[in-house]
């Protein structure tokens, strides 16, 4: 086998893109300006060869421009810039320490789920020499910026990068795409936290790491006089880090305080089933049972079968 066989043998390939809403493949439309799904006729625009499958369609991004006196990168970099100096870290730190938890090979395929200003992408790209690092936002006004930030700091990096519009609830993507995911900065604005991580998970592959970074005062200190200005000032730092979301299939969790403890950080592995538990085994002692036939006694007691408590629980969980 030739050196340049042996070489492309050895990159990382390149995911393809899915209509976002039925998950089935993307061709080039006959315009060349943009991608269709043949069994529908979805289409998705092309914008300067960047796709933009944001899906629902929101006007001006969801974001709204009266909001803002300068647009909205630099309004996301001002904002970066003054959080970091008022707790008193480091943001390329920061970043470092949340890429850390991922433990990336050389060629290993990473999605930036929220990707932003591009303020990670050279850290990733650095990690990836033989990789793929897909860059994914809702703001198709920020992407257009991180290309160009990458274009102007580019360091000659091997790392295969694509740039593309998405909703972080409809990933544009097929399941068990990329060896790891992460978002830092933006998880909290997604606007439904278990199907942002249930999205996150269908397109890591099994063994995969996912690491969610975002704002969110530590519980301990929302109730000091500090504590209170921190959450009157920023309505973000009130979230909390979405343990309860995380997968069945979630390994090996971990969550970490950082930024004077005003930034949380959860990553896990996606595994390949749930953790094993014997709930057929017996209990020693006199009630014994198992705990499978002692739950199914207390619903018997309440009058509920578990079909019943299934469909309770899914209420429980639509009203949300």
């Amino acid at each position: 086998m030739s050196d340049a066989n042996s070489a492309e043998r050895d990159l990382a390939k390149v995911p393809a893109f899915v209509d976002p809403i039925n998950r089935k493949p993307l061709q080039s439309g006959d315009d060349g300006a943009s991608l269709v799904e043949p069994s529908t006729g979805n289409a998705y625009p092309l914008r300067n060869g960047i796709a933009d499958l944001v899906q629902p369609r929101m006007a001006s991004g969801g974001i709204d421009p009266k909001r803002f006196d300068r647009p909205l990168p630099q309004v996301t970099e001002a904002a970066l810039r003054w959080t970091f100096r008022a707790f008193g870290g480091d943001e390329m730190q920061l970043r470092t320490r949340v890429l850390d938890k991922l433990e990336l090979m050389p060629d290993a395929v990473v999605l930036d789920n929220c990707s932003g200003t591009g303020a990670t992408t050279r850290l990733l790209q650095d990690r990836l020499p033989r990789g793929v690092l897909c860059n994914g936002d809702l703001s198709m006004e920020l992407v257009v910026h991180a290309v160009q930030r990458a274009a102007e700091e580019d360091h000659g990096s091997t790392c295969r990068t694509v740039w593309f519009g998405a909703n972080a609830l409809h990933l544009p993507f097929a399941d068990d795409s990329f060896d790891a995911v992460v978002s830092i900065g933006g998880f909290n604005q997604f606007g439904d936290a278990a199907r942002a991580i249930a999205e996150m998970t269908r397109v890591t592959r099994p063994g995969g790491r996912i690491a969610i970074a975002d704002e969110g005062y530590a519980p301990w200190l929302r109730d000091t006089l500090t504590g209170r200005m921190v959450l009157n000032d920023n309505p973000l730092m009130a979230h909390m880090p979405p343990l309860e979301h995380l997968p069945e299939v979630a390994r090996d969790v971990r969550l970490e305080w950082m930024l004077a403890n005003a930034f949380y950080c959860i990553d896990f592995r996606v595994g390949e089933a749930p953790p094993f538990v014997d709930v057929d085994l017996p209990h020693e002692g006199l009630r014994g049972g198992t705990m499978r036939s002692r739950y199914e006694e207390r619903n018997a007691a309440t009058g509920h079968t578990p079909a019943d408590v299934g469909r309770l629980r899914a209420n429980r969980e639509d009203a949300r």
